[in-house]
């Protein structure tokens, strides 16, 4: 049986609240002397979570991570790509995962997450457009109205 590496989208699954209340103990419990292990394993599981303010967190600390050492940096990459991607700052999502990308261009998780941050910027720029266009309708409308409104005085 092949082992299959799980794909992007299967970070949309959090963890039960058990479950990361076990790794929020032990974050907590090493206080501030938390090893890097125990930082990691639990910004991994705020990264999974549904909670904006948790998934901010879990970038935060992976964040520090990657600053602070640089020997754990490439593990941080796909995390952090995929955290960014989920609070929807697909600049920097795109950045982390490229990072990753240039180091390991065969990982298939970072090429599902690369897809997926392609997708939603293209369906953002979309809605983006159709707003402006609505906009610009309307102002064309209010415009064409006003100019009516002057002609006839």
């Amino acid at each position: 049986m092949a082992y299959r590496l799980p794909d992007a989208a299967d970070a949309d699954s959090p963890l039960k609240p058990d479950e990361l209340a076990v790794l929020r103990a032990q974050y907590e419990k090493e206080g501030p002397y938390v090893g890097v292990q125990t930082k990691f394993n639990y910004a991994w599981g705020l990264i999974k979570s549904s909670s904006r303010s948790e998934q901010q967190e879990g970038v935060r600390l992976l964040s520090e991570i990657f600053r602070n050492e640089p020997n754990r940096r490439r593990e941080c990459l796909y995390y952090l790509a995929l955290g960014n991607y989920k609070l929807g700052n697909y600049q920097e999502a795109r950045r982390y995962n490229d990072l990753l990308l240039d180091h390991e261009p065969a990982n298939l998780q970072a090429a599902s997450l690369r897809g997926l941050i392609d997708d939603k910027v293209a369906k953002d720029g979309l809605m983006g457009v159709a707003i402006l266009s609505g906009v610009a309708i309307a102002a064309a409308g209010v415009g064409a109205m006003i100019l009516r409104g002057a002609r006839r005085r």
